[in-house]
């Protein structure tokens, strides 16, 4: 937009407010004593996950609950009860955190194939095996209680195709990780990445659900853009 463009906008705009001129500054709103970052505010760790688990029965989202040793264990679980398949996973730290690294590279069960996303191999590549997947797994950076909604990021060893194009979604989330509500979330992003800039994603989509839509007639389809079946797998680390 050039100036005078600019300018005309802003005029219009500060016309529909009030003001006789166009304001060389704006006050800052005051939000201290908005309500939105203390609702929940005082849910004890076990409330939170109760929520989550709640809420994930309401949108059709199945959820199992592990430790961080078991979590391959159940995972294969997970997989087995969706019929097994080609499953994609990203090349993510949480891989050697849970030591699912070396478990995924020696599988043995023949009905199960699991398939790196390689940034090294290119994008095409990266897409084709996520389309040609049954299953995608990904690890969570947080989780939103109030809506059972995970922050899924998207960096170079986990592109969003590994959630959106499979059939099925797998999602692992550490319970401490999980945040009563966005307000809460968003926070806990800025200082994640306060600390650490330069390892912001390029972005982080919020999953709720399996896709689905109601836009037409107010009738819910599910399966519309992205997969039509969720499991969440709660990690407990205490």
């Amino acid at each position: 937009m050039d100036e005078a463009k600019r300018k005309a906008f802003l005029g219009r705009l500060s016309k529909s407010l009030g003001r006789t001129e166009v304001p060389t500054s704006v006050e800052p709103f005051d939000y201290s004593k908005g309500p939105q970052g203390k609702l929940m505010q005082n849910m004890s760790r076990d409330e939170i996950v109760e929520l989550f688990k709640a809420e994930c029965k309401k949108n059709n989202t199945k959820y199992v609950e592990t430790t961080k040793d078991n979590l391959y264990s159940v995972l294969m679980d997970v997989i087995k009860d969706w019929g097994n398949g080609k499953v994609i996973y990203p090349d993510a730290p949480e891989l050697d955190e849970y030591k699912l690294r070396d478990a995924f590279n020696n599988n043995t069960n023949q009905d199960v194939t699991f398939v790196k996303w390689d940034a090294e191999k290119g994008r095409d590549y990266c897409i084709g095996e996520a389309q040609n997947a049954e299953m995608g797994i990904t690890f969570a950076t947080l989780g939103i209680a109030e809506t059972a909604t995970v922050l899924q990021r998207s960096d170079v060893g986990s592109g969003r195709s590994v959630g959106l194009l499979p059939l099925v979604h797998i999602a692992v989330i550490k319970t401490k990780d999980i945040y009563p509500r966005m307000t809460q979330s968003m926070q806990r992003v800025q200082e994640i990445y306060d600390a650490d800039p330069a390892g912001f994603p390029s972005n982080f989509v919020h999953i709720t659900g399996p896709s689905s839509t109601a836009d037409i007639e107010l009738v819910r389809v599910v399966g519309v853009h992205g997969p039509v079946n969720i499991s969440y797998v709660l990690v407990n680390e205490d």
